[in-house]
């Protein structure tokens, strides 16, 4: 293990870090994401037959969930007392993982723990560590701010199933954290590598971040200050450990809220919801900035992947560097003329 400091921190730039490996070229992010767009059609037509066959809801219905889910109003005609609504609306997200995954294998570009961090993978320790700030930072004030500033307490009506909260439980973390690997991981990580100005690829994601959610506009403000808040963060932490935890606090926490009737989840917002996300985001990043100026929470690194893959690389050229100049010494010993060599008999010399 050992410390980034100032002579090293550029390599571990989260937002550039893909051009930290010898096998990048620019057009291979290119491959990447159209190999994960269709890992994810793929995953996502699969999703819907198994939802359509377990459930009993048909395939036009399982079909008409699944748009829903990823072309319509997000969350606002999101059942959470539905399991299987909770299976497609957020599993539908959650595929994102393993077709990133797959894309990055099939690639091999650079290491897919790449997308997770600079600091050599995704890290329990860094997410457990900054997921109790997170909560206080935005989980905290959204129940204060539903329980007693909008005086929902009185309101509570538990509309959750068992199987539904379990289902919840599991799929809300994973689908926040498949956004963060899509848009801060591949996205933020491809825009940066290519002009390799991290702040500039924070921005641009944040702007693809809000068009790939049709909400008002206070709402797409809403979205592009969280976005930027997401990408802001891992960038200062050095992986989307810590933008994950932000993220996963605020949605799960709307998500409980209105599986109990004390929460509404809308695409329209309001300047005050705005002032009220951007206060709680900016919080998060100041505290997070803080953190990262005082200790070493974000720069230990326990495994070099850029070092370990260019290793990799280079010895894997050097292999096929031999094998080209073995074959071209064979071709040569093959074509040279004969009769050019030199015999020698009783001490004497003739050349035939």
């Amino acid at each position: 293990m050992y410390i980034i400091d100032s002579s090293n921190a550029k390599e571990h730039s989260y937002p550039t870090y893909g051009r930290q490996f010898k096998s990048y070229r620019w057009y291979k992010p290119i491959l990447v994401f159209i190999l994960f767009a269709l890992f994810f059609v793929l995953a996502g037509a699969a999703l819907v037959f198994i939802v359509a066959s377990a459930s009993g809801t048909g395939l036009n219905g399982a079909i008409g969930n699944t748009t829903n889910a990823i072309f319509s109003d997000s969350y606002d005609d999101m059942d959470l007392a539905n399991m299987w609504q909770n299976v497609v609306n957020l599993g539908s997200v959650v595929v994102m993982i393993p077709a990133l995954w797959l894309a990055a294998i099939i690639v091999r570009d650079r290491p897919y723990s790449s997308y997770s961090s600079s600091r050599g993978g995704w890290s329990h320790k860094v997410f457990w560590r900054v997921f109790p700030i997170a909560f206080l930072c935005i989980s905290v004030p959204v129940i204060v701010n539903n329980l007693f500033v909008e005086h929902l307490i009185g309101d509570f009506r538990m509309k959750f199933t068992l199987a539904s909260f379990l289902v919840l439980t599991i799929l809300g973390p994973l689908q926040c954290i498949a956004e963060e690997y899509a848009f801060r991981g591949l996205l933020m990580q491809t825009f940066g590598s290519w002009l390799r100005v991290p702040v500039i690829a924070v921005i641009l994601q944040s702007v693809v971040f809000v068009l790939m959610h049709p909400y008002d506009m206070y709402g797409k403000a809403e979205i592009f200050i969280s976005g930027m808040v997401f990408a802001v963060t891992a960038w200062l932490g050095r992986g989307i450990e810590v933008s994950a935890a932000f993220h996963i606090c605020n949605n799960m926490t709307i998500f409980y809220l209105q599986g109990m009737n004390m929460a509404t989840i809308s695409s329209e917002s309001s300047m005050e919801g705005l002032i009220f996300s951007a206060v709680c985001g900016v919080v998060y990043v100041v505290v997070i900035f803080i953190i990262s100026k005082k200790t070493d929470w974000f720069s230990s690194v326990n495994k070099d992947d850029a070092a370990a893959w260019n290793e990799k690389y280079e010895a894997k050229l050097a292999r096929k560097a031999a094998k080209k100049a073995a074959k071209a010494e064979k071709r040569a010993a093959k074509n040279a003329p004969v009769g050019t060599h030199e015999e020698s008999s009783g001490g004497k010399h003739f050349k035939q």
